[in-house]
């Protein structure tokens, strides 16, 4: 399974780390895995062009795994709009000990 990281990056000086530690984790488990964090610091570019770069990194995942400050960022409250609009499947990150659990997101009815 392709799987998209959705966080917060801005303003969080170790989002790399983070991200990257998680990208371990899923690859070591076979999963293909997207990280926006590998994206470089390119002087001149806006969120808003950041943000398209990975929309489009993002669509060619089959899910998304949130981290869990993800509702601290508008970027990621926005991949979690991509996400549900494109039925991806959708997945919270719980460190646990040395590992992890994906836990399916429960998306709320609509009207």
């Amino acid at each position: 399974m392709k799987i998209y990281i959705a966080g917060k990056i801005t303003g969080d000086k170790n989002y790399r780390e983070k991200f990257n530690a998680v990208e371990k984790l899923l690859a070591s488990q076979g999963y293909s895995v997207m990280n926006p964090a590998r994206l470089g610091n390119y002087p001149g570019f806006s969120w808003e062009e950041y943000m398209g770069v990975s929309t489009s990194m993002q669509r060619i995942c089959d899910a998304v795994v949130f981290l869990p400050d993800w509702q601290e960022s508008r970027g990621a409250k926005l991949e979690m709009k991509t996400a549900e609009s494109l039925e991806q499947k959708i997945f919270l990150w719980f460190s646990v000990n040395d590992g992890f659990i994906l836990a399916p997101y429960k998306q709320g009815k609509k009207k």
